[in-house]
Parts: structure tokens; C-alpha cells; sequence
């Protein structure tokens, strides 16, 4: 038996409107039925994120701190949120990362001190960004002690928005292969509650119990899988 050889296969931004219509029954006939549905398409990915931590929208970034300056910022635009956070010191040979503790924003306030200057070991993130005239918004990351150096850096494991599913139409969404099922299934929803004149009750319910399972499923192989290993601290009792 022969087989393609490849591995190639994705779906482009109109293959998956597309694929999303012809399960709900419908047909694209217009312009406007394209940008409603690349609309659901960038709001079901926003939602995404909002259920949790995807494996593929971390990054491990790199952010600069400033000798003296009590936080960086982070584009709230582009990011959500860090989930886990070092260190790094680029003035030894090699550099030398240590892991850094996140405290509360309320934890961070009870500090009484936060002039105090050092090595950071810990951070606060103020997610309360407000978008500026020029559109832009952005994460405070506060750091304690404050940087004393020049040469220390933040190295985070940052969450990220998926991009933006544009115009062209020509575009892959940015998401691994092995999410198409659920992204289909779940656009496939949006759009037949759009339309329920069109799309009638069982149908609607029949495509939104396809999406829960795959979306289950893209969940969970979306998994680390090291090994995780739990060991109870025993203390001794006189």
C-alpha cells in the first residue's frame, strides 16, 4: 500500500469557515458572512484562553530590568499573564538563573519597604491594564528587592493570545494541528447560534455536544508529560 509521504496538511482561515457552514448546513454567499465568522473565530480563541493554560500558548520570554526601576512591563496586548518566573544573572560565566517566588499584589502592599535594593526573588503582577490613546496596554511586573544591577533579566514562562486570525483568509490560525477539530466544532457553534432560524434546536444541540468532546480531547493531550512526583514532608515529634 502506498502512502502521501507527507505531512503537510493544514487548513487555511476559509477552508475552516468553510468546514464550520457546511457541518451547520449553510453556505457562505458573502462578504459579510466571512467577517462574522472570522469574528466568532478570534472570539472562541480569546475564550480559550480563558479556560486554562494551553501548552501552545506559552513563551519563554526574556525582559531586560532596569538598575533601580521597582518593575517591567509587559504587553497585555500580546500577553495574559506568567506562570512561572527566574532570575537570570548575565554577569556570570555562564549565566546563572535562580527561581523567583510570585506574591499576591496584597502581599506585595504589606511590604513595608519596597525601596529596599538587591537581587529580585520575588514578583507581583497588576493585571488592571488600561488601554492608552495610542491603543497600546500593558502588565506592571513589580520586583522586590528592587534590581541593583544592570545586568540581571527576567526569564519567564509567559502566556500568551493566540494572533490575530486576519483578513486575508489565506492564513493557518495559530494553533497546532491537533486543535482543527475543536476550533471547527467550536465555530461551527457560534455560527448555527447565529443563525437559528436556519440551524434548527437539535441540530444546534448536536454540534455543540461534538465541540465539548473535542474540545475535551484537545485538552487532554494538550499535557506535560514529565514526570510529576509528590513526597509528604514528615516532621518528627519529640
Amino acid at each position: 500500500m502506498a502512502t502521501s509521504g507527507t505531512h503537510t496538511f493544514e487548513l487555511d482561515t476559509s477552508e475552516i469557515i468553510e468546514e464550520a457552514y457546511e457541518r451547520c448546513g449553510l453556505q457562505t454567499k458573502s462578504g459579510f458572512e466571512l467577517k462574522t465568522a472570522r469574528r466568532s473565530l478570534n472570539l472562541l480563541l480569546t475564550k480559550w484562553v480563558n479556560d486554562g493554560v494551553n501548552l501552545f500558548t506559552l513563551d519563554l520570554t526574556t525582559t531586560d530590568m532596569t538598575k533601580d526601576q521597582d518593575n517591567i512591563t509587559l504587553s497585555s496586548l500580546q500577553y495574559l499573564d506568567i506562570i512561572d518566573a527566574a532570575i537570570r544573572d548575565t554577569n556570570a560565566d555562564p549565566d546563572i538563573d535562580v527561581a523567583m517566588e510570585r506574591i499576591s499584589m496584597s502581599e506585595y502592599l504589606s511590604y513595608p519597604t519596597k525601596t529596599t535594593s538587591g537581587k529580585p526573588t520575588h514578583y507581583a503582577i497588576e493585571r488592571n491594564s488600561q488601554y492608552t490613546s495610542s491603543g497600546s496596554a500593558t502588565h506592571k511586573v513589580y520586583l522586590w528587592p528592587v534590581p541593583d544591577q544592570t545586568y540581571y533579566q527576567l526569564l519567564s514562562w509567559t502566556v500568551r493570545y493566540p494572533q490575530d486570525v486576519s483578513s486575508t483568509y489565506t492564513q493557518n490560525p495559530d494553533i497546532p494541528r491537533r486543535y482543527l477539530p475543536a476550533l471547527i466544532s467550536g465555530l461551527a457553534v457560534e455560527l448555527a447560534n447565529k443563525r437559528p432560524a436556519e440551524v434548527d434546536i437539535n441540530r444546534r444541540q448536536e454540534l455543540k455536544a461534538y465541540y465539548e468532546q473535542d474540545w475535551e480531547k484537545a485538552r487532554e493531550e494538550d499535557r506535560e508529560r514529565a514526570s510529576f512526583f509528590i513526597q509528604p514532608k514528615v516532621r518528627g515529634y519529640a
